[in-house]
């Protein structure tokens, strides 16, 4: 018989439980890991069988998303040292019950946190030519004909006509908002709803990732920045020079070819769904920045127009696919025996 979890407090304190011993002289332990961490290290896995047998090179940095993640824990540990500084409770470090209910909060955190850290590491690790792995060819002219054939036209170019300073400098602001829309919307959830949704939003964003970074391994693509370079008459000037240095900074913490599915489209959309289930305040909130940063993946440039689409298709799939496993398994169980000398001799 399937039990489903219960989902209102289904956070285990720990992954291993003793079982009873068996007539073979072993002992059982029962093994639990949350979804999103089994999604988060399968793909981690995966890439690092493919790295191993294929032999590709990146290198890795510590770019905006990375630093984001890391600004999020961080300020939550604070929250929580605050709590605990004026929560008046003394502890008493020579117990060592004492530094457990301490450092138990910021250690859960870190732990919550681990698959959107988890993506970042993934994603930075597709840097050089690792995305050329399978696929050892650039797709862009497939992608170029796919908009022809679709569209008519190359948006980016025809885009040209509506270019003003004004309007670059929003969409440079919307675009660059990428970075801060997913720990908002997860820290918003993770400090004002159950858990377990906080969780169900982690999966939904391992899960979109882990078909985000296939697509640019099997359609490894630069974008229309640089395919289409010969074609733009009218160059994209911003009024700060602030702000031309985020986009340069933005541009630098891509990899080099992350264009096929647009995963600022994709991302945006699943993490604006999971705002619309917990709070449709913050939905709204949100509309303007993400409607105009999906329009800003084309009119700056970096995206051709099916790359948007493919996007904007796969959001809604994993966000329902991701919910569906969560409800189903939420946690992955499985028994595992240890011999006698492992269990202690029970």
């Amino acid at each position: 018989m399937n039990v489903k979890p219960n989902l209102i407090n289904h956070d285990p304190s720990h992954l291993v439980r003793p079982g009873r011993a068996s007539s073979w002289g072993r002992t059982r332990v029962a093994v639990s890991l949350r979804l999103e961490d089994l999604i988060a290290l399968t793909f981690f896995l995966l890439n690092l069988a493919m790295l191993a047998f294929l032999r590709g090179e990146g290198r890795g940095e510590v770019f905006p998303g990375t630093q984001m993640g890391a600004i999020v824990i961080v300020a939550l540990c604070l929250k929580q040292l605050l709590q605990q500084a004026l929560g008046g409770r003394r502890y008493d470090w020579k117990r060592r019950e004492d530094w457990r209910k301490f450092w138990s909060p910021y250690l859960e955190m870190v732990r919550d946190w681990f698959p959107f850290l988890l993506i970042l590491a993934m994603y930075y690790s597709l840097w050089g030519d690792v995305t050329h792995l399978l696929v050892h060819h650039d797709r862009d002219a497939m992608l170029i004909g796919w908009d022809q054939r679709l569209f008519g036209c190359q948006a980016s170019v025809a885009a040209q006509r509506l270019i003003t300073p004004l309007l670059t400098t929003w969409m440079a602001l919307a675009y660059d908002s990428h970075p801060f829309i997913g720990p908002l919307v997860g820290c918003f959830v993770y400090l004002r709803r159950p858990r377990s949704n906080f969780r169900n939003l982690m999966c939904g964003l391992v899960t979109i990732s882990f078909f985000g970074f296939l697509g640019y391994i099997l359609v490894p693509a630069i974008g229309p920045m640089y395919t289409l370079k010969n074609e733009f008459t009218v160059p994209l000037v911003q009024f700060s020079p602030l702000l031309r240095q985020g986009t340069k900074l933005m541009e630098v913490a891509r990899i080099q070819r992350d264009c096929f599915p647009s995963m600022h489209v994709g991302i945006s959309f699943l993490v604006w769904l999971y705002a619309w289930k917990n709070s449709r305040r913050l939905f709204w909130v949100l509309a303007p920045v993400i409607l105009s940063l999906w329009v800003a993946t084309v009119y700056l440039r970096f995206h051709y127009v099916v790359d948007c689409l493919a996007g904007l298709i796969l959001a809604p799939l994993c966000f329902w696919l991701a919910n569906w496993m969560f409800i189903r398994f939420g946690e992955v169980r499985s028994s595992v025996r240890l011999p006698k000398m492992l269990a202690g001799g029970q």
